[in-house]
Parts: C-alpha cells; structure tokens; sequence
C-alpha cells in the first residue's frame, strides 16, 4: 500500500474508532492483527495488548469521555510507519481508572507512531500529555507560573 493508504486507515482510526467508539470499523482495520495487536506504549500502564485490550481501552475511554474528540493535526509517512500529531479533547464524565468524574473539559497534544501493513493496524507507540490532561481537569497541580 502506498503511504497516502496507510496515513488513510490511520486517520480512520482517530476519526472513526477513538472519536466515535466505532467498533466495527477497529475490527476492519485490526482484523489482521488479532489477537496479537500490541500498544507499545499507551494512554493508560501497562498498555493493552491484543484486539481485547485495545476494545477495553476504547470502551473504558468513551465511557469516561463520551464527548472525546481525536484530531489528526498533521502525518507523516515511510514505509510502514505513519507518524500523526494529533489533539485529544473531551470532558471527564465518568470514572476513569478509578477516578471519579471530575465534569472538567481538556485538551492535550499526543504523538502516535503505527505501523501498517496490508491497509491493517499492526502496532501503535503513543505518547500524549497526560501530566497537562491531570491538571486539567484537577487532579494534579498546576505547573509552576513562569516568572
């Protein structure tokens, strides 16, 4: 598959699986993968390994954050890696890792790095703000004030 392919079927993970909590569409384009679909690393430790875990995690994510919102800001593409600089927003409504909802809205930056082969997702390497999301929504303090 061509590069512009594989950036595709990335951004239809962001749009369609993250931002809509579409399952049938995580099943289209893992279903190659199952089961042995590897986070390398994820939003939440240890990251979920196969097709199971990864529906889990969504599940677990669209539940806290039903208004979550993945934007794809930017891709880059080689081979099969395509790297996306994407924004992740929603409001924490419901508990989430053990925490209560807080009813506080957030917006962080996160770096996805997957590889594809044959138009399907093999593995993702993620990291996002999740120090700038805790303090968003009150969990953690504020970072000190720049002087």
């Amino acid at each position: 598959m061509s590069t512009d392919e594989n950036k595709a079927v990335v951004q239809r993970w962001f749009s369609e699986v993250v931002s809509r909590g579409d399952m049938s569409s995580l099943d289209a384009i893992c279903a190659v993968c199952l089961p042995d679909f590897e986070m390398i690393r994820g939003v939440v430790e240890p990251a979920p390994q196969g097709i199971s875990g990864l529906k889990d995690l969504i599940t677990s994510l669209r539940t806290a954050f039903p208004d979550l919102e993945a934007t794809v800001e930017e891709q880059v593409a080689e081979g099969d890696k395509v790297v996306s600089k994407v924004t992740m927003s929603g409001t924490h409504e419901g508990e989430f890792m053990g925490i209560p909802a807080t009813g506080k809205p957030f917006t962080v930056p996160g770096v996805s790095i997957w590889e594809v082969r044959g138009g399907q997702l093999i593995s993702e390497w993620v990291n996002w703000d999740s120090m700038g999301m805790m303090q968003q929504l009150g969990l953690a303090p504020p970072p000190p004030s720049q002087s």
